[in-house]
């Protein structure tokens, strides 16, 4: 449950149960218990009640337990699928992951426009900002919010083990995508894969 959770959206109790192969009443009493720690938030709405993560550290907080969790073997197609999907490209709660996130990470540190990324090190644009299309394209309007909210935030990404970009940043660049339409989601799942024009667009940068 925690793991759908990770896409950043609210989820009814429901759905979650489904998700986990679980009975309802089962479902309520984990979504209790993670409500007590603090991990999940629920809003009410009619005769429904939906969940969330309480912030994009539990979403970190998965996202790297995931790197050294023992790997499940895929026992359909359908499971081998879900999990390539994954592998390609997903949302990690408000930013991208997968190797598209870390497609997107490589252009930003080999253009200059951000340090080496480590794992929940905060840190800054480079600045003066290089002259790259990258920085028009990702960085000139990202704009750090009010808070305690870094620009840019290294996020271990647990498929491709070495981090992707989170922070302001990472969620500007995955509003852009979508904005954009440079991404699809796959339904029922985190998943996203690039549309033709993010194709385009993406390889473009990258031989720029």
């Amino acid at each position: 449950m925690l793991e759908a959770l990770v896409d950043g959206t609210a989820w009814p109790a429901t759905d979650l149960a489904r998700v986990a192969g679980v009975a309802p009443s089962t479902a309520s009493g984990h979504l209790a218990v993670l409500m007590e720690y603090g991990m999940v938030l629920a809003t009410s709405s009619g005769r429904h009640r939906y969940y969330r993560l309480s912030g994009p550290d539990v979403a970190r907080a998965i996202e790297a337990l995931q790197v050294i969790a023992p790997s499940v073997p895929a026992r359909s197609l359908r499971q081998q699928r879900v999990t390539a999907d994954l592998v390609e490209g997903r949302t990690c709660y408000d930013h991208l992951a997968g190797n598209l996130g870390l497609r997107v990470a490589d252009l930003l540190v080999g253009s200059g426009c951000i340090p080496q990324l480590e794992v929940r090190v905060h840190t800054e644009l480079v600045q003066p900002l290089p002259a790259h299309p990258v920085v028009a394209a990702l960085v000139l309007d990202c704009v750090a919010p009010a808070g305690r909210r870094p620009t840019v935030r290294g996020c271990l990404d647990w498929t491709g083990r070495r981090p992707h970009v989170a922070g302001a940043l990472g969620a500007h660049v995955l509003e852009l995508f979508r904005r954009n339409a440079w991404i699809s989601s796959r339904p029922g799942s985190r998943a996203v894969r690039l549309t033709d024009a993010g194709h385009r667009w993406l390889e473009a940068l990258e031989t720029a």
